[in-house]
């Protein structure tokens, strides 16, 4: 199997974003080379991605704490291979920027997998990046019931957000 040198993951903090980390951090543990970029971009205004409504009091103090813990859970399984970057600006335009300039071979990356009026309403960054991205773009979508991530089948260990969602007995 070919090795990636790079990976691009950006990250929000949602639990559609700490399982796309969790699939390049598989992946990274394959190939001693393998480099993953975590980007975290900030829109502008307090606003949440994709919406005209402020951010809840509290929400970026949040994003940044669930942030904080996935690149700690990053950095003990593939130390400094994994780093962390965060800007301001559009999503979407930043993410093709950062994407172009840095020569990256695979874009990593959280989709909600919206679809309908509600995929019309809020747009989508995944779907942007997909279109514009420089290189292959893989999107994960957050696991749910009989969902079996990438990580699973690979290495039959449960994923960060697999982990941390509540199992019903």
């Amino acid at each position: 199997m070919a090795s990636i040198r790079n990976i691009l993951v950006p990250i929000d903090g949602s639990p559609t974003s700490t399982a796309a980390l969790e699939h390049a951090l598989a992946l990274a543990e394959e190939c001693a080379s393998t480099k993953i970029d975590v980007l975290h971009v900030e829109a502008p205004d307090q606003f949440e991605v994709g919406s005209s409504t402020p951010s809840a009091p509290g929400a970026r103090q949040q994003e940044r704490e669930a942030l904080d813990s996935a690149m700690a859970g990053a950095k003990a399984r593939i130390g400094e291979r994994a780093s962390l970057r965060t800007v301001s600006g559009d999503p979407l335009r930043r993410i093709i920027e950062i994407a172009s300039e840095g020569g990256y071979e695979l874009i990593v990356m959280g989709t909600h997998g919206r679809v309908g009026r509600l995929h019309m309403l809020l747009g989508s960054v995944a779907e942007g990046v997909v279109r514009s991205a420089p290189c292959p773009v893989l999107t994960v979508r957050e696991p749910g019931g009989e969902y079996q991530s990438f990580a699973e089948r690979l290495h039959d260990i449960p994923s960060i957000a697999e982990q941390a969602r509540p199992h019903h007995t």
